[in-house]
């Protein structure tokens, strides 16, 4: 006769021990809930706006249209026939620091003309005045330049750094979303060495 083994008993739902989470199952858990509530945010709910983007679009034209003209002034001054001198005469640093003068004065000029464009959203109003404040910090540097070329200084112009970056690269990240390029401040002192 063969032995057989009894077969094992169904365990009572109720006498069985339950499964614990553990903590790591706990965190991701938690963390994948969290990712997903923040893609339904992001893609459904969130506004799909720029950061710095100006919402008057008929602003955003009128001022490009306004550094577009200033743009093509600027231009005029420039005087590259030289090239790069590495060893200025001190006429001609004052002759340079002339000219950064005059293409200051028109970006000076063109800022103006652009902050007198009228805008009905606080918002903009307030992102406005972040480029103006940033932008004056570029007329401010380009002055400190003239100053130490009329001193006859010649350190390379210098921006000055906001965040992780020269002043410019904020000033570029509002003119590029709100599709004024011609707004952004110019690279024609930073050849200087």
């Amino acid at each position: 006769m063969t032995a057989t083994a009894p077969a094992p008993a169904s365990p009572d739902p109720e006498l069985a021990p339950r499964r614990r989470w553990s903590p790591l199952k706990l965190i991701v858990v938690a963390v994948c809930l969290l990712l997903t509530v923040m893609w339904v945010y992001a893609l459904f709910f969130a506004s799909k706006d720029a950061a710095y983007q100006v919402s008057d679009a008929e602003w955003r034209r009128q001022a490009a249209e306004i550094c577009s003209r200033y743009e093509q002034q600027r231009r005029q001054l420039a005087d590259v026939d030289e090239g790069y001198i590495s060893s200025p005469t001190p006429e001609q640093m004052l002759q340079r620091a002339d000219l950064v003068a005059e293409a200051t004065d028109l970006l000076a000029a063109s800022l103006d003309e652009v902050l007198a464009l009228p805008l009905e959203s606080a918002r903009d109003r307030s992102l406005v005045a972040d480029y103006e404040r940033y932008y004056r910090i570029v007329l401010a540097d380009r002055q400190v330049y003239i100053d130490r070329l009329r001193a006859f200084d010649m350190r390379p112009y210098g921006e000055t750094r906001v965040g992780n970056g020269p002043v410019s690269n904020v000033l570029i990240d509002f003119v590029t979303v709100n599709q004024m390029k011609a707004c952004a401040p110019p690279s024609d002192l930073t050849t200087d060495a």
